[in-house]
């Protein structure tokens, strides 16, 4: 019978002198062993048993900690349902996506006790930070019993994650522990090559994806001390790439996606990392990775990925004459009714190879306007323009933009001092805030 991914990670774990975190602190830094991981995951287990009371979670604990990631697996190990939200800033999508997760228990730390106030509601949050002193039982006396009891109950482990919503409302996806794992091994499958890196995933996900597979991970929210630490592999999120100040000479391997890119948010990231080599790939939260190309490769030929996803495939739904139709992917780890995904883009495959236009909902296939290709021509023929989103809306191409642009007739535009943009991924406009501002206005466009 094959090992679950909670089975394999014990057995590389245990026993195992190999660092698993390195955590800077004022002090210096603090260095944890995988074994020494497991064996606090293991009183986390008996410090969850007695005070919670029920299996959905959610982990409202900062995340840039070690104790979010013992509690994390300690959940795994205890079969729970993980609710993770990467983002408080809008209450109204906070309580939408609780409300949606149905849940029965908060995980805090000394960190996040003092800020439920971004929770909607009265709820009663359980704070972790000294579960090894409240631990009831010392769970280290049987280790073996304690496994075979784990991989029983890890069957049933899941987590639940929500999409950025920027176009509406944030939609739940939950993966079961065998789906994740084989989104696991797709992410890995398709990533530069590991070596025995040290990795910075400044994305729970990433880092938890890493500590999976054995890697050494350093946890912390200042991207600036891969320098120190000399990071060699960076898993990151476009958003916080671009707060790169200083360059980091370190990274030699990068893996990064989440939104899409403009030629000048795509130069930018190259200079802040000149050794290294950057994939960046083109994906969803239903589809993790779909394709996949060199951000060298893709600040020449902008919006094309080269690469397909080995056990995805990737379909144009009703093409136009120039191939453009939205993209439709599936496989065994696509989540959607048959392992089908309609991802709302629009793009064309061309000699094997996926250009992304726009989004369908914002884009308009009659008028061959797309929004991405449209806001790439905004920004490169206007040098004193700050930013630009563009959209369909009501049979109008519509401009959300800050500094100045040349107008054209035809077009609507609304000034904005500073653009909402989505709180999940940054470099995205929350468009469905941006139409509520403008509709609110009374703009002649509506």
């Amino acid at each position: 019978m094959k090992n679950n991914l909670i089975q394999e990670f014990i057995q590389k774990a245990k026993d195992n002198p190999k660092t698993a975190f390195i955590c800077p602190q004022k002090t210096g830094a603090k260095k944890i062993s995988f074994n020494e991981f497991l064996d606090d995951i293991f009183l986390m287990n008996s410090f969850l048993k007695e005070n919670t009371r029920g299996n959905n979670i959610l982990l409202f604990s900062y995340p840039y900690n070690y104790l979010f990631f013992v509690s994390i697996f300690s959940c795994f190990f205890l079969g729970k349902n993980i609710v993770i939200i990467d983002s408080f800033g809008d209450r109204k999508k906070t309580k939408l996506m609780m409300q949606s997760a149905s849940l029965t228990d908060i995980l805090t730390d000394n960190v996040t006790k003092n800020l439920g106030f971004l929770l909607p509601g009265k709820n009663k949050k359980l704070n972790v930070k000294n579960f090894k002193k409240q631990a009831q039982k010392n769970p280290l006396k049987n280790r073996s019993e304690l496994i075979k009891q784990i991989t029983q109950a890890s069957k049933t482990a899941s987590i639940t994650t929500f999409t950025s919503g920027t176009t509406g409302v944030p939609k739940k996806i939950t993966r079961d522990l065998s789906f994740l794992q084989s989104q696991v091994n797709l992410i890995f499958n398709n990533m530069p090559a590991l070596h025995d890196d040290l990795v910075y995933g400044l994305l729970p996900v990433y880092t938890l994806l890493a500590v999976f597979m054995n890697h050494t991970c350093l946890v912390t929210r200042k991207i600036k001390l891969c320098n120190k630490y000399n990071v060699s592999m960076m898993l990151v999120p476009i958003k916080k790439v671009q707060k790169i100040k200083q360059p980091l000479k370190t990274i030699k391997r990068t893996f990064l996606g989440g939104a899409i890119l403009y030629k000048k948010e795509a130069d930018f990231i190259l200079q802040k990392l000149p050794s290294s080599q950057i994939v960046y790939v083109y994906g969803a939260s239903e589809g993790a990775v779909i394709y996949k190309t060199e951000l060298k490769d893709y600040a020449q030929n902008l919006f094309t990925f080269n690469v397909k996803s080995n056990g995805i495939d990737v379909e144009i739904l009703n093409p136009d004459s120039e191939g453009v139709g939205e993209i439709v992917i599936k496989g065994e780890t696509v989540i959607g009714e048959n392992h089908t995904h309609n991802t709302g883009d629009y793009g064309k495959l061309q000699n094997q190879k996926l250009i992304i236009v726009g989004r369908k909902k914002y884009s308009s296939s009659a008028l061959h306007f797309y929004n991405y290709e449209y806001d790439e021509t905004l920004r490169s023929q206007n040098p004193h323009l700050k930013v630009a989103f563009s959209f369909y809306l009501n049979g109008k191409i519509h401009v959300a933009y800050s500094g100045c642009l040349k107008k054209e007739p035809g077009i609507i535009y609304h000034h904005f001092f500073r653009l909402p943009y989505d709180q999940k991924h940054k470099t995205k406009l929350d468009y469905a805030k941006v139409i509520k501002i403008i509709s609110a206005s009374s703009h002649p466009g509506f």
